[in-house]
């Protein structure tokens, strides 16, 4: 097993990953007892049972999304992961919200690109999409080529910074392919981490605690396969899921 994201060990992942499940397992049977109170009126906590309940699948939601990343990170073979990305979109339809879900939705959608799922999983998504009023040109790009019917295009971006840039890899590439290219290794090299320097998980190889799961681009990996863009001189490179994008060749 080759490790993908090397600014972590195996045995660090495979930490975070043995929480992780454990973790899971304990809320998944607290959500049971709370309601199973709630079918007695009986109230567990200060918070009413429906809200805790709620909170909880929040969580099981944001525990699997840190299960994926460690488990792709540590160079698990892509047959094993996939498994918990469709237990990550059953977890997405009961907890996604637009309001502090847009990098998952990025990321989910795609990852269903890079593993050829089923249509099925893209009309899930679609439907949060649509029921949350999000307009975006990401999105939309990813929901068009996805296996949806979705004809709707927005110039929108919910975060220009950094997913702006990509519309000029996708723009570029009808006319330029190798000009797409180097505009995406652009993208990864000096735009998308530096792009993310808000977010809670960045610096988090730094921390002197065990949280790191690893960076990826992932949507650079799903525009890449959708523009038929040879990536070969992307293998190596950082945060680019050069083996997601081709598993399916």
């Amino acid at each position: 097993m080759k490790i993908r994201d090397r600014l972590s060990t195996q045995e660090n992942y495979q930490e975070i990953i043995d929480f992780d499940m454990e973790t899971i397992l304990k809320i998944k049977k607290e959500i049971e007892k709370l309601k199973e109170s709630e079918k007695k009126g009986i109230q567990l906590y200060r918070r009413p049972n429906i809200e805790a309940i709620q909170y909880s699948y929040d969580d099981i939601f944001s525990y699997k999304y840190n299960l994926f990343l460690a488990e792709y990170s540590k160079g698990e073979n892509m047959e094993k992961i996939e498994p918990i990305y469709y237990s990550l979109i059953e977890s997405m339809e009961q907890s996604w919200k637009k309001s502090n879900g847009y990098i998952e939705m990025i990321w989910t959608l795609s990852i269903g690109i890079m593993l050829e799922v089923e249509k099925e999983i893209f009309d899930k998504l679609k439907s949060l999409v649509e029921r949350d009023n999000l307009n975006d040109y990401l999105v939309d790009f990813l929901l068009q080529h996805s296996a949806t019917q979705w004809s709707k295009q927005t110039t929108r971006f919910e975060f220009p910074v950094p997913y702006k840039n990509l519309s000029e890899v996708i723009g570029v590439s009808f006319t330029d392919k190798y000009k797409a290219l180097e505009l995406l290794k652009n993208y990864l090299q000096k735009k998308w981490y530096k792009g993310h320097s808000d977010m809670g998980w960045y610096n988090a190889h730094k921390s002197k605690f065990n949280i790191h799961t690893g960076y990826w681009s992932f949507e650079s990996g799903a525009v890449a396969k959708i523009l038929q863009l040879d990536d070969s001189s992307l293998k190596e490179q950082q945060y680019y899921p050069y083996d997601m994008v081709h598993w399916k060749d």
